[in-house]
């Protein structure tokens, strides 16, 4: 047995919006992941996990609701080997879901976690339809539905440069939308997206800002909004190594496209172009299972790297013992190497977002939000 922490699942490629800063490369590709790959899935991976295990399968990649709920029907049933301490999700655009889907998520457990990108200007510059269109308002009204059906969906918030001096619009936003549950993301530096906004400035004391000021304002209303780059930080200096970055250890997590190739350390990793790490495609479920595809070249050179860089990372920097050595995905499409230390998306995201909370915790009451 073996105990990843994060299996994640990409049902199809295709994605029914185009976002400015999607990393996909293949998002027109509307195929299905087939049976005969979910029957690989659950006899090569989930039958062997450890019957207590608690790792999180996620429906992700594309949008997920691009595939028909009959699917779905037929992918649960398949996967009926799970233990039954595993946790299904989803992350999705929220713009299809009705109450159909939400009888599904109902049924089978599944959280499911929506990308919203903060009050209506921010989210409808660069979330759009594919004819251009703006999608706030369905996001919105997903996010609505499910909380009326009682559910509580967390939301990913991809900030921009631009967001940043408006922290109180955020903040009231989350607060007047009843949203409790939020994470913060940059438009990174990824697969098919070549440039991030934050690529031309230091952000960093700003991000700090923005942070810390969203949780002193929460604080001063007694509104119980968790910011999970925050709470992993705290777990974390708490003594609880559960929460140990999954993203440089060999498959903690593993990530199966639609057609069956097999990737793991980042998720994002199946959308890099890297001819001499066979694009961190180790192989193929249908033709293989983990100790085959760990015997690749690929494999054994793409974990020495990212060893060698995690190891420089000790070395170096003062936040590793909450951030275990950063994103080998970032690290590459960021310097080209997997063995390099830190990235922008390591000072924007576990940087800022520690240094927001020791200043948050240093106050002698906490400030106005600016």
């Amino acid at each position: 047995m073996f105990d990843p922490r994060l299996i994640v699942l990409q049902p199809t490629a295709f994605c029914n919006i185009d976002c400015t800063y999607c990393y996909l490369t293949n998002r027109n590709d509307r195929r299905l992941m087939s049976p005969a790959v979910l029957d690989a899935v659950c006899s090569k991976i989930i039958s062997r996990l450890d019957p207590n295990s608690t790792a999180t399968l996620v429906w992700h990649a594309g949008e997920p609701t691009a595939a028909p709920i009959g699917w779905y029907e037929d992918a649960y049933r398949r996967l009926s080997c799970s233990p039954p301490s595993i946790t299904f999700a989803m992350q999705s655009n929220g713009i299809a879901i009705d109450e159909r889907w939400i009888d599904l998520f109902c049924r089978t457990g599944t959280q499911v976690s929506i990308s919203l990108d903060g009050p209506q200007p921010f989210h409808d510059s660069r979330r759009l339809t594919r004819n251009g269109k703006p999608t706030w308002h369905l996001a919105l009204r997903g996010l609505k539905r499910l909380q009326q059906a009682g559910r509580s969906p967390s939301v990913i918030t991809v900030l921009h440069p631009q967001g940043l001096n408006s922290g109180r619009e955020y903040y009231e936003f989350y607060r007047d939308n009843e949203i409790t549950d939020v994470s913060f993301s940059i438009d990174e530096l990824e697969g098919h997206h070549t440039k991030s906004s934050f690529d031309s400035l230091d952000y960093k004391p700003l991000m700090t800002s923005f942070i810390a000021g969203i949780m002193r304002a929460a604080y001063r209303d007694g509104f119980p909004l968790h910011i999970r780059e925050i709470e992993r930080i705290a777990h974390i200096l708490a003594g609880n190594t559960s929460l140990a970055n999954e993203q440089v250890e060999p498959w903690a997590s593993i990530v199966v496209a639609a057609d069956g190739k097999v990737s793991t350390y980042s998720p994002e990793f199946m959308e890099v172009n890297a001819p001499s790490y066979d694009s961190f495609v180790f192989g193929n479920i249908l033709d293989g299972d983990i100790e085959d595809f760990a015997r690749s070249e690929a494999f054994r050179r793409t974990k020495a790297e990212i060893e060698t860089g995690v190891a420089a990372c000790e070395r170096q920097c003062k936040y590793f013992a909450i951030c275990g050595g950063g994103a080998p995905v970032n690290k590459y499409c960021e310097s080209n190497f997997l063995s390099s230390t830190e990235t922008n998306f390591c000072r924007l995201s576990v940087q800022a977002s520690a240094d927001a909370l020791r200043s948050f915790l240093s106050d002698g009451r906490p400030a106005a939000i600016r």
